[in-house]
Protein backbone atom coordinates (compact mmCIF):
# COMPACT_ATOMS: atom_id res chain seq x y z
CA UNK A 1 0.00 0.00 0.00
CA UNK A 2 2.80 2.85 -0.60
CA UNK A 3 0.96 4.09 -3.57
CA UNK A 4 -2.55 2.64 -4.72
CA UNK A 5 -3.64 1.84 -1.56
CA UNK A 6 -3.05 4.42 0.53
CA UNK A 7 -4.56 7.01 -2.02
CA UNK A 8 -7.63 4.94 -2.06
CA UNK A 9 -7.82 5.71 1.98
CA UNK A 10 -7.33 9.21 1.88
CA UNK A 11 -9.46 9.49 -0.75
CA UNK A 12 -12.57 7.92 0.58
CA UNK A 13 -12.03 9.37 4.20
CA UNK A 14 -11.69 12.78 2.69
CA UNK A 15 -14.88 12.08 0.64
CA UNK A 16 -16.38 11.75 3.47
CA UNK A 17 -16.14 14.83 5.38
CA UNK A 18 -18.06 16.28 2.28
CA UNK A 19 -21.51 14.62 3.22
CA UNK A 20 -24.02 16.02 5.28
CA UNK A 21 -23.56 15.97 9.08
CA UNK A 22 -26.46 12.94 9.36
CA UNK A 23 -24.44 10.55 6.98
CA UNK A 24 -21.70 10.67 9.96
CA UNK A 25 -24.52 9.92 12.56
CA UNK A 26 -25.63 7.40 10.42
CA UNK A 27 -24.93 3.44 10.70
CA UNK A 28 -22.12 2.11 8.81
CA UNK A 29 -22.78 1.26 5.36
CA UNK A 30 -22.30 -2.57 4.50
CA UNK A 31 -20.68 -3.33 1.14
CA UNK A 32 -23.91 -4.67 -0.47
CA UNK A 33 -24.97 -0.50 0.25
CA UNK A 34 -21.88 0.61 -1.00
CA UNK A 35 -19.72 -1.35 -3.71
CA UNK A 36 -17.54 1.98 -4.25
CA UNK A 37 -15.75 1.01 -1.29
CA UNK A 38 -15.04 -2.90 -2.33
CA UNK A 39 -14.10 -1.73 -5.65
CA UNK A 40 -11.54 0.72 -4.34
CA UNK A 41 -10.27 -2.69 -2.09
CA UNK A 42 -9.85 -4.60 -4.58
CA UNK A 43 -8.36 -2.09 -7.03
CA UNK A 44 -5.30 -1.20 -4.55
CA UNK A 45 -4.41 -4.43 -3.52
CA UNK A 46 -4.55 -6.01 -7.36
CA UNK A 47 -2.46 -2.47 -8.18
CA UNK A 48 0.30 -2.94 -5.31
CA UNK A 49 0.32 -6.66 -6.33
CA UNK A 50 1.42 -5.70 -9.79
CA UNK A 51 -1.45 -7.17 -11.38
CA UNK A 52 -3.93 -6.29 -14.23
CA UNK A 53 -6.87 -8.47 -12.83
CA UNK A 54 -7.16 -11.40 -10.43
CA UNK A 55 -5.38 -14.65 -11.89
CA UNK A 56 -6.69 -17.58 -13.41
CA UNK A 57 -6.22 -21.09 -11.16
CA UNK A 58 -5.77 -23.46 -14.14
CA UNK A 59 -3.74 -26.25 -12.00
CA UNK A 60 -3.43 -26.82 -8.36
CA UNK A 61 0.24 -26.98 -6.88
CA UNK A 62 1.34 -30.69 -5.54
CA UNK A 63 1.06 -31.00 -1.52
CA UNK A 64 4.61 -30.67 -1.17
CA UNK A 65 4.46 -26.92 -2.89
CA UNK A 66 1.48 -26.05 -0.97
CA UNK A 67 3.17 -26.75 2.51
CA UNK A 68 6.57 -25.09 1.70
CA UNK A 69 4.28 -21.91 0.57
CA UNK A 70 2.57 -22.52 4.41
CA UNK A 71 5.97 -22.30 6.07
CA UNK A 72 7.10 -19.15 4.08
CA UNK A 73 3.67 -17.31 4.74
CA UNK A 74 3.88 -18.38 8.74
CA UNK A 75 7.43 -17.51 8.71
CA UNK A 76 6.90 -13.45 7.76
CA UNK A 77 3.84 -13.57 9.62
CA UNK A 78 6.11 -14.26 12.80
CA UNK A 79 8.97 -12.01 11.23
CA UNK A 80 7.02 -9.15 11.36
CA UNK A 81 5.25 -10.01 15.17
CA UNK A 82 8.67 -9.94 16.18
CA UNK A 83 9.59 -6.81 14.25
CA UNK A 84 6.70 -5.28 15.91
CA UNK A 85 8.16 -6.37 19.18
CA UNK A 86 11.36 -5.23 18.64
CA UNK A 87 10.08 -1.76 17.74
CA UNK A 88 8.04 -1.58 21.11
CA UNK A 89 10.99 -2.49 22.91
CA UNK A 90 12.89 0.72 21.70
CA UNK A 91 10.33 2.84 22.10
CA UNK A 92 9.39 1.33 25.57
CA UNK A 93 12.46 0.03 27.09
CA UNK A 94 11.85 0.60 30.39
CA UNK A 95 8.31 0.58 30.56
CA UNK A 96 7.71 -3.25 28.99
CA UNK A 97 6.95 -6.01 30.92
CA UNK A 98 7.10 -9.01 28.82
CA UNK A 99 5.22 -12.06 30.13
CA UNK A 100 5.02 -15.81 28.74
CA UNK A 101 1.90 -17.51 29.78
CA UNK A 102 0.55 -20.95 29.63
CA UNK A 103 -3.04 -22.28 29.05
CA UNK A 104 -4.61 -24.83 29.27
CA UNK A 105 -7.77 -24.94 27.38
CA UNK A 106 -10.66 -27.90 27.02
CA UNK A 107 -11.80 -28.31 23.18
CA UNK A 108 -14.63 -30.29 22.34
CA UNK A 109 -13.58 -32.51 19.64
CA UNK A 110 -17.08 -34.59 17.65
CA UNK A 111 -16.52 -37.00 15.14
CA UNK A 112 -18.09 -35.72 12.03
CA UNK A 113 -21.16 -38.38 11.53
CA UNK A 114 -22.80 -37.87 7.41
CA UNK A 115 -20.08 -40.05 6.11
CA UNK A 116 -21.17 -43.40 5.44
CA UNK A 117 -18.43 -46.31 6.94
CA UNK A 118 -16.70 -47.84 4.05
CA UNK A 119 -17.20 -44.74 1.57
CA UNK A 120 -15.19 -45.06 -1.47
CA UNK A 121 -14.72 -43.88 -4.69
CA UNK A 122 -15.52 -45.47 -8.15
CA UNK A 123 -12.27 -47.75 -8.64
CA UNK A 124 -12.73 -48.77 -4.50
CA UNK A 125 -9.97 -47.08 -2.86
CA UNK A 126 -11.10 -46.01 0.63
CA UNK A 127 -11.95 -41.97 0.78
CA UNK A 128 -9.31 -40.60 3.60
CA UNK A 129 -12.13 -38.50 4.92
CA UNK A 130 -14.25 -40.91 5.54
CA UNK A 131 -15.10 -42.29 8.70
CA UNK A 132 -11.68 -40.34 10.43
CA UNK A 133 -12.88 -36.77 10.32
CA UNK A 134 -13.18 -34.86 13.05
CA UNK A 135 -14.36 -31.36 13.89
CA UNK A 136 -12.57 -29.23 17.11
CA UNK A 137 -14.56 -26.69 18.73
CA UNK A 138 -13.34 -23.52 21.15
CA UNK A 139 -14.46 -20.64 22.87
CA UNK A 140 -12.54 -17.85 23.55
CA UNK A 141 -11.73 -17.60 27.07
CA UNK A 142 -11.90 -14.41 29.09
CA UNK A 143 -8.19 -13.82 28.80
CA UNK A 144 -7.77 -14.41 25.11
CA UNK A 145 -7.65 -10.96 23.86
CA UNK A 146 -6.20 -9.52 20.72
CA UNK A 147 -2.88 -8.36 22.10
CA UNK A 148 -1.35 -11.96 22.71
CA UNK A 149 1.27 -13.26 20.65
CA UNK A 150 0.76 -17.23 20.56
CA UNK A 151 4.24 -18.72 20.68
CA UNK A 152 3.36 -22.09 20.89
CA UNK A 153 -0.24 -24.31 20.75
CA UNK A 154 -0.44 -28.36 20.99
CA UNK A 155 -3.69 -30.50 21.33
CA UNK A 156 -2.75 -33.41 23.58
CA UNK A 157 -4.64 -35.62 21.38
CA UNK A 158 -3.64 -39.13 21.65
CA UNK A 159 -3.53 -40.98 24.82
CA UNK A 160 -1.28 -43.23 23.28
CA UNK A 161 1.00 -43.29 19.76
CA UNK A 162 -0.87 -42.96 16.90
CA UNK A 163 -1.65 -45.77 14.42
CA UNK A 164 1.51 -47.28 12.79
CA UNK A 165 1.81 -46.63 9.22
CA UNK A 166 -0.95 -48.49 7.10
CA UNK A 167 0.28 -50.89 3.72
CA UNK A 168 -0.96 -49.05 0.58
CA UNK A 169 -2.19 -51.42 -1.87
CA UNK A 170 1.54 -51.92 -3.46
CA UNK A 171 2.44 -52.82 -0.45
CA UNK A 172 4.30 -50.11 1.03
CA UNK A 173 4.26 -48.66 3.96
CA UNK A 174 2.63 -45.56 3.63
CA UNK A 175 2.40 -42.81 7.60
CA UNK A 176 -0.90 -41.75 8.42
CA UNK A 177 -1.59 -38.35 7.67
CA UNK A 178 -3.53 -35.69 9.39
CA UNK A 179 -4.93 -32.47 7.22
CA UNK A 180 -6.37 -29.58 9.36
CA UNK A 181 -9.06 -27.39 8.01
CA UNK A 182 -10.65 -23.73 9.19
CA UNK A 183 -13.80 -23.93 8.82
CA UNK A 184 -15.16 -20.14 7.89
CA UNK A 185 -18.32 -18.43 7.78
CA UNK A 186 -21.93 -19.84 8.32
CA UNK A 187 -21.19 -22.13 5.61
CA UNK A 188 -18.20 -23.56 7.31
CA UNK A 189 -16.39 -23.74 3.97
CA UNK A 190 -12.84 -25.32 5.26
CA UNK A 191 -9.84 -23.56 4.23
CA UNK A 192 -6.12 -25.25 4.35
CA UNK A 193 -4.39 -24.68 7.38
CA UNK A 194 -1.78 -27.54 7.37
CA UNK A 195 -1.04 -31.51 6.09
CA UNK A 196 1.05 -33.32 8.09
CA UNK A 197 2.07 -37.22 8.85
CA UNK A 198 1.30 -38.27 12.47
CA UNK A 199 4.22 -38.70 14.38
CA UNK A 200 4.78 -42.14 16.17
CA UNK A 201 6.49 -40.71 19.16
CA UNK A 202 3.95 -38.00 19.61
CA UNK A 203 0.66 -37.87 21.26
CA UNK A 204 0.61 -34.21 20.43
CA UNK A 205 -0.50 -32.12 16.94
CA UNK A 206 0.95 -29.03 16.93
CA UNK A 207 -1.70 -26.40 15.82
CA UNK A 208 -0.05 -23.42 16.13
CA UNK A 209 -0.89 -22.41 12.84
CA UNK A 210 -4.31 -23.18 13.26
CA UNK A 211 -4.51 -20.85 16.59
CA UNK A 212 -2.40 -17.74 15.97
CA UNK A 213 -4.62 -16.25 13.48
CA UNK A 214 -7.66 -16.98 15.61
CA UNK A 215 -6.52 -15.49 18.68
CA UNK A 216 -5.60 -12.03 16.48
CA UNK A 217 -8.74 -11.99 15.34
CA UNK A 218 -12.04 -11.24 16.07
CA UNK A 219 -14.05 -14.35 16.14
CA UNK A 220 -15.58 -16.26 19.25
CA UNK A 221 -15.43 -19.71 18.55
CA UNK A 222 -12.55 -21.40 16.73
CA UNK A 223 -13.60 -24.38 14.60
CA UNK A 224 -11.63 -27.03 12.82
CA UNK A 225 -12.19 -30.03 10.57
CA UNK A 226 -9.15 -32.80 11.25
CA UNK A 227 -8.63 -35.36 8.78
CA UNK A 228 -7.23 -38.37 9.37
CA UNK A 229 -5.92 -41.08 6.84
CA UNK A 230 -6.06 -44.04 9.34
CA UNK A 231 -8.65 -44.70 11.97
CA UNK A 232 -7.48 -43.42 15.18
CA UNK A 233 -10.19 -43.57 17.22
CA UNK A 234 -9.21 -46.55 19.87
CA UNK A 235 -6.18 -43.98 20.33
CA UNK A 236 -7.61 -40.51 20.91
CA UNK A 237 -7.39 -38.92 24.73
CA UNK A 238 -11.28 -38.60 24.91
CA UNK A 239 -11.69 -42.21 23.52
CA UNK A 240 -12.25 -43.21 27.46
CA UNK A 241 -14.23 -39.89 28.03
CA UNK A 242 -11.21 -38.24 29.40
CA UNK A 243 -11.17 -34.59 28.79
CA UNK A 244 -9.30 -33.09 25.84
CA UNK A 245 -6.76 -30.24 26.49
CA UNK A 246 -5.25 -27.76 23.93
CA UNK A 247 -1.96 -25.96 25.73
CA UNK A 248 -1.42 -22.71 24.66
CA UNK A 249 1.96 -20.55 25.22
CA UNK A 250 1.50 -16.79 25.08
CA UNK A 251 3.51 -13.88 25.25
CA UNK A 252 2.12 -10.59 26.02
CA UNK A 253 4.15 -7.75 25.91
CA UNK A 254 1.65 -5.74 28.61
CA UNK A 255 2.77 -1.74 28.50
CA UNK A 256 2.75 -2.19 24.71
CA UNK A 257 -0.27 -4.03 24.00
CA UNK A 258 -2.53 -2.32 26.75
CA UNK A 259 -1.92 0.67 24.51
CA UNK A 260 -2.28 -0.92 21.67
CA UNK A 261 -5.77 -2.23 22.57
CA UNK A 262 -6.49 1.62 23.69
CA UNK A 263 -5.45 2.87 20.44
CA UNK A 264 -7.48 0.54 18.26
CA UNK A 265 -10.72 0.99 19.83
CA UNK A 266 -10.29 4.83 19.54
CA UNK A 267 -13.54 6.14 21.69
CA UNK A 268 -15.30 5.76 17.92
CA UNK A 269 -18.61 4.22 19.85
CA UNK A 270 -18.44 7.77 21.82
CA UNK A 271 -16.59 10.28 19.44
CA UNK A 272 -19.93 11.84 18.87
CA UNK A 273 -18.94 11.79 14.84
CA UNK A 274 -14.90 13.49 15.52
CA UNK A 275 -12.09 12.04 13.89
CA UNK A 276 -11.75 8.11 15.11
CA UNK A 277 -11.13 4.45 13.95
CA UNK A 278 -13.73 2.20 12.53
CA UNK A 279 -13.25 -1.06 11.34
CA UNK A 280 -14.98 -2.74 8.67
CA UNK A 281 -14.60 -7.06 7.77
CA UNK A 282 -12.83 -8.20 4.69
CA UNK A 283 -13.86 -11.77 3.47
CA UNK A 284 -11.81 -12.95 0.26
CA UNK A 285 -14.46 -15.30 0.03
CA UNK A 286 -17.70 -12.72 0.45
CA UNK A 287 -16.11 -10.92 -2.70
CA UNK A 288 -15.10 -14.25 -4.50
CA UNK A 289 -11.35 -13.77 -4.19
CA UNK A 290 -11.33 -16.96 -2.10
CA UNK A 291 -9.88 -19.25 -5.24
CA UNK A 292 -6.43 -17.34 -5.27
CA UNK A 293 -6.11 -15.22 -1.81
CA UNK A 294 -5.12 -18.54 0.68
CA UNK A 295 -4.25 -16.74 3.95
CA UNK A 296 -5.64 -14.80 5.77
CA UNK A 297 -9.58 -15.43 4.45
CA UNK A 298 -10.44 -12.40 6.14
CA UNK A 299 -9.25 -8.79 7.56
CA UNK A 300 -10.36 -5.93 9.38
CA UNK A 301 -10.05 -2.80 7.40
CA UNK A 302 -9.61 -0.03 9.34
CA UNK A 303 -10.49 3.51 8.46
CA UNK A 304 -10.26 6.83 9.66
CA UNK A 305 -13.75 8.93 9.90
CA UNK A 306 -15.11 11.61 11.65
CA UNK A 307 -14.62 15.56 12.10
CA UNK A 308 -11.66 17.50 12.66
CA UNK A 309 -12.69 20.39 15.12
CA UNK A 310 -10.25 22.62 16.19
CA UNK A 311 -7.70 21.59 18.33
CA UNK A 312 -8.63 17.96 18.18
CA UNK A 313 -5.83 15.24 17.11
CA UNK A 314 -3.85 17.85 15.43
CA UNK A 315 -1.21 16.19 13.72
CA UNK A 316 1.24 18.84 14.13
CA UNK A 317 1.40 22.58 14.08
CA UNK A 318 0.43 22.89 10.73
CA UNK A 319 -3.07 21.09 10.93
CA UNK A 320 -3.60 23.40 14.34
CA UNK A 321 -3.12 26.70 12.38
CA UNK A 322 -5.22 25.70 9.49
CA UNK A 323 -7.94 24.71 11.40
CA UNK A 324 -7.83 27.77 12.86
CA UNK A 325 -7.92 29.83 9.69
CA UNK A 326 -10.91 27.62 8.27
CA UNK A 327 -12.66 28.73 11.49
CA UNK A 328 -12.08 32.37 10.09
CA UNK A 329 -12.70 31.67 6.64
CA UNK A 330 -14.37 28.66 4.83
CA UNK A 331 -11.96 29.28 1.83
CA UNK A 332 -9.73 27.14 3.61
CA UNK A 333 -10.41 23.72 4.13
CA UNK A 334 -10.75 21.89 7.24
CA UNK A 335 -8.30 19.20 8.50
CA UNK A 336 -9.48 15.82 7.24
CA UNK A 337 -9.30 13.10 9.63
CA UNK A 338 -6.49 10.47 8.22
CA UNK A 339 -3.97 7.22 9.43
CA UNK A 340 -1.25 8.51 11.69
CA UNK A 341 0.05 4.58 12.02
CA UNK A 342 -0.06 1.27 10.11
CA UNK A 343 0.45 -2.31 10.83
CA UNK A 344 1.55 -4.71 8.06
CA UNK A 345 -0.60 -7.53 6.66
CA UNK A 346 1.14 -10.44 5.01
CA UNK A 347 -0.77 -12.24 1.40
CA UNK A 348 -0.36 -15.80 0.59
CA UNK A 349 -1.95 -15.68 -2.33
CA UNK A 350 -1.17 -17.22 -6.29
CA UNK A 351 0.50 -15.15 -9.26
CA UNK A 352 -0.22 -14.50 -12.59
CA UNK A 353 2.07 -18.09 -12.94
CA UNK A 354 0.03 -19.64 -10.57
CA UNK A 355 2.93 -20.05 -8.15
CA UNK A 356 1.68 -19.82 -4.37
CA UNK A 357 3.68 -16.69 -2.58
CA UNK A 358 3.40 -14.52 -0.34
CA UNK A 359 2.99 -10.82 -0.46
CA UNK A 360 3.75 -7.99 2.49
CA UNK A 361 1.56 -4.97 2.58
CA UNK A 362 3.91 -2.78 4.89
CA UNK A 363 1.20 -0.37 6.05
CA UNK A 364 -1.86 -1.92 5.49
CA UNK A 365 -3.85 -1.98 8.66
CA UNK A 366 -4.49 1.96 10.08
CA UNK A 367 -3.75 1.43 13.92
CA UNK A 368 -4.22 4.77 14.58
CA UNK A 369 -6.09 8.47 13.55
CA UNK A 370 -5.37 12.04 13.61
CA UNK A 371 -6.27 15.36 12.17
CA UNK A 372 -4.49 16.75 9.17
Amino acid sequence: MPGALRDVWATLTCLQLLLPLAAVNSLPLTWDQDRLQLEAVKKGILERLGMPAPPVIRHQPDQESIQRAQRLYQQKVAELAGNRSREGEEEEEESMSRTRRLHRLTPILLRWPDIPQGHGDSQGHQDPRGPHRYHLLLSRAEEFQRQLQVVQAELKLFKRSPPSPEMSPRGASVPPRVTIYALQGDEETPQLVQSQELDPDSRSLDVTAAIQPWVAGPEATLRLQLDFTANVSAALATSEGETLVLEVETQENTARGARRARGLEEECGKSDGKCCLKSLKVSFQDIGWSDWVIAPHSYYMRFCEGSCPHNYKPANMHAQIKSRVHSLSKATPPPCCVPAGYDPMVLMHYDGEGRLVSSVFEDMLVTRCHCA
